[in-house]
C-alpha cells in the first residue's frame, strides 16, 4: 500500500526549512556587520588631527564619528604615520584608512566610501627664491622636492621617473628644510600647508606656490578583501549623512566645501 504523507507534516516542514533558511542569513547579516574593523588616520591639517589635549578632531573625523555613531560602529580610529596606516590598509583585511586621495593607480587596492575631502597638489617654494615652474617637467631639473614618504605626491613623483626626491618620515619637516634652503621647493597641499605652517610658527608670506599640478578626491579607502557588505554599509551611510545636509552643516563649521567628486568604481 502506498504510503501517503500528511498534508500538515509536510507544511511543518516546508515552514522549518524557511524558517532556517532565514535564521541564516539574519545570522550572517548580522556577524558581517560586527566585524572588527581597524580605522587609521594621520595628521593632516583641519580634516583630522590631535589638538594639544591629545583629543582628535577635525572635520573629516567628525563626518567619520557620525556615519559610526548612526551604524552603531564603536570601532577605535587610531591616529599613525601615514606610511604604517597605508601599509596596514594595503595588506589587512577590514582595515581601512582615511582620507586617502584616489588615483587611476591606487584603484584596484581599496574599496572605496566617499568622497569626504579634495586634495589641491602644489609646489611651494621658499618667498624670493626667484624659482618659476610653467609644467610639471620643469621640476624635474630642480636640485631637490621635499615629499612626505610613501603619501600619494611622493609615489607620484618616482612613479614618473623623478630622481631629485628627497623623502621625509613626517611632513612638517619639508617646511623645515625649504626654509633652511635644503630642498627646493615642497611638494604640499592646499589644504594642510597653511596648518603646518601655522604649527610651526611660520608666515603663509615667507613661501609661495610655483605650479599647481592637479586636484583629486579623498576618500575612506578600505582594504579590498573587505566583506561589500561593510563597505556597502559605510557607503550608504555616507550617502545619508551627504542627504540630509549633516554633512554639509558639519563642513560648514570648519569653513570646508563639500567635495562633489565620483565615487570610483571598479570595472
Amino acid at each position: 500500500m502506498r504510503h501517503i504523507s500528511n498534508p500538515n507534516r509536510i507544511a511543518a516542514s516546508i515552514i522549518f526549512i524557511f524558517t532556517g533558511i532565514v535564521i541564516f542569513f539574519t545570522l550572517f547579516g548580522i556577524c558581517s556587520a560586527n566585524i572588527s574593523l581597524t580605522l587609521y588616520t594621520e595628521e593632516s591639517a583641519n580634516s583630522h588631527y590631535t589638538d594639544k589635549d591629545g583629543k582628535l578632531k577635525g572635520y573629516v573625523y567628525e563626518l567619520v564619528l557620525e556615519m559610526q555613531k548612526r551604524m552603531g560602529d564603536t570601532t577605535p580610529i587610531t591616529m599613525a604615520p601615514w606610511a604604517r596606516g597605508y601599509h596596514f590598509a594595503i595588506t589587512e583585511p577590514n582595515t581601512a584608512i582615511f582620507s586617502t586621495t584616489f588615483t587611476e593607480e591606487r584603484r584596484p587596492l581599496f574599496k572605496w566610501v566617499g568622497p569626504v575631502s579634495a586634495s589641491v597638489w602644489i609646489f611651494y617654494a621658499k618667498a624670493g627664491s626667484g624659482i618659476k615652474l610653467e609644467t610639471l617637467d620643469d621640476a624635474r631639473s630642480l636640485k631637490s622636492i621635499g615629499t612626505y614618504r610613501d603619501d600619494v605626491w611622493d609615489i607620484f613623483l618616482k612613479d614618473q621617473g623623478f630622481t631629485n626626491v628627497e623623502s621625509a618620515r613626517v611632513d612638517y619637516l619639508n617646511l623645515k628644510k625649504l626654509m633652511a634652503d635644503r630642498i627646493s621647493v615642497w611638494a604640499s597641499t592646499l589644504d594642510r600647508t597653511p596648518e603646518i605652517a601655522k604649527n610651526l610658527g611660520i608666515s603663509m608670506d615667507m613661501i609661495e606656490p610655483v605650479l599647481k599640478v592637479m586636484e583629486k578626491g579623498l576618500f575612506i579607502a578600505f582594504n579590498k578583501d573587505t566583506s561589500d557588505d561593510i563597505v556597502n554599509r559605510w557607503q550608504n551611510t555616507y550617502n545619508e549623512v551627504l542627504a540630509d545636509g549633516t554633512m554639509e552643516a558639519i563642513y560648514k563649521k570648519w569653513n570646508v566645501t563639500v567635495p562633489t567628486y565620483e565615487i570610483p568604481q571598479i570595472p
